[in-house]
């Protein structure tokens, strides 16, 4: 028998892919009028922060992905839905679905690469667009989870703890400071040792109803302060200095979140931790923030700040300069597993905001709840997010 000179031991290219055959976009909207009795909506539900005063807002938004595979496997993710996941919707179905159909859905970079730069030339790399890419990602993390039988922090290099420390957020916009006490006094008797008060109403009511928080939760919980982009840097900086006597060191989003000269301003005036992030999109847009020494804590939200693929480089960006990632927690079930995942993964975690507004895309979505315990919350280990959808609750808030 003959020998052949040399051995084709080669595999196919496409051996053991996992392709993409089909991307479907699900807009969610759930009207807090429907969770009251008589239809009526409190104007602090409508504005529960600065941010909401001149858009109002009139429910909890999502847009749900769900990426298959030729084999069957599947993933689900989260696009940041407010105020208009049909929007986000409509995009991964005209835009991203047809550039990812047929391709390996296990190869993540890649694919964020492909999207990314299929609009960046026009400069569409932010807002609505980045969030439809943000929640693809993470289908696709969830699916290669899937298919490997491991969770996603797995994957990610983790887990560098199996439980995550949480804060409650937020304490709304109330009209009486003693009204923001009992809100804020709720929180600790659920077992929160840290919490959130929106403000951005002008120092005066500010102060007010910081004081009567602080004064209800006692010195030996930890309040964190939203102030929204409500001020200017020399109105801010007046403002954070009546917050420091009270004992606050978190302040989030004092001034506008491309103000990198008034966030340093703010920064250099007194001993305070400046947290920026939630509405920044991906490391360029982070980059003279960590350069300029101009921010302490980074707050991605998973759908929309480019997914777990972007966020992992955030964290490792952040990281070597010493700041922290505390991820933003406005969104439905999927986009919290998301972030638990992600925070169960890197190093410089600080903690996550447990959004506690009334919200049944976060709450009844899932098969089984998240496991809270006090302070803090699980980050489950099943395969890819480690959740599984009641695909009946979904159809309940489907905005089309």
């Amino acid at each position: 028998m003959s020998i052949p000179d040399t051995l084709d031991i080669s595999i196919p290219a496409d051996a053991g892919a996992l392709r993409i055959a089909s991307i479907e976009a699900i807009p969610l909207f759930a009207p807090f009028a429907r969770l009251s009795p008589n239809g009526e909506v409190p104007s602090w539900l409508l504005q529960p922060a600065a941010s909401h005063r001149t858009l109002e807002r009139r429910g909890q938004y999502s847009t749900l992905i769900r990426v298959r595979t030729e084999d069957g496997v599947e993933g689900v993710g989260e696009c940041y839905g407010l105020p208009a996941p049909k929007v986000t919707a409509q995009i991964v179905r005209d835009i991203i679905a047809p550039l990812l159909i047929g391709e390996d859905a296990a190869a993540t970079d890649h694919l964020w690469s492909r999207v990314f730069s299929s609009m960046s030339g026009g400069g569409q790399v932010r807002g609505y667009f980045l969030e439809a890419m943000s929640g693809v990602d993470v289908a696709l993390w969830d699916l290669k989870g899937k298919a490997l039988g491991k969770p996603v922090h797995s994957l990610l290099g983790g887990p560098h703890r199996s439980r995550v420390d949480v804060y409650a957020s937020p304490v709304p916009m109330l009209d009486d400071p003693a009204h923001s006490a009992d809100y804020a006094r709720s929180f600790t008797e659920q077992g929160f040792t840290a919490l959130k008060l929106k403000l951005g109403r002008g120092r005066a009511v500010d102060l007010a109803h910081a004081r009567a928080v602080r004064e209800a939760i006692g010195d030996d919980r930890q309040l964190l302060v939203d102030l929204n982009c409500a001020y200017t840097a020399d109105r801010a900086v007046d403002v954070v200095r009546g917050l420091v006597d009270l004992g606050i060191t978190w302040i989030e989003e004092p001034v506008a979140v491309d103000d990198v000269d008034g966030y340093r301003r703010i920064r250099e005036s007194m001993p305070v931790s400046l947290v920026n992030g939630e509405t920044l999109f991906t490391r360029w847009d982070l980059r003279p923030f960590l350069v300029g020494g101009a921010v302490d804590v980074v707050m991605p939200n998973l759908a929309r700040a480019g997914g777990i693929t972007e966020a992992r480089k955030l964290a490792a960006l952040c990281e070597t300069f010493h700041v922290d990632i505390a991820p933003h927690g406005v969104g439905s079930a999927v986009g919290l597993a998301a972030a638990l995942q992600l925070s169960a993964a890197i190093p410089n975690f600080r903690i996550y905001e447990y959004n506690r507004l009334p919200n049944p895309l976060r709450d009844a979505l899932t098969v089984e709840p998240f496991d809270f315990d006090g302070p803090t919350l699980a980050v489950p280990t099943a395969p890819g997010l480690g959740i599984e959808l009641d695909w009946d609750a979904v159809d309940a808030f489907r905005a089309e």
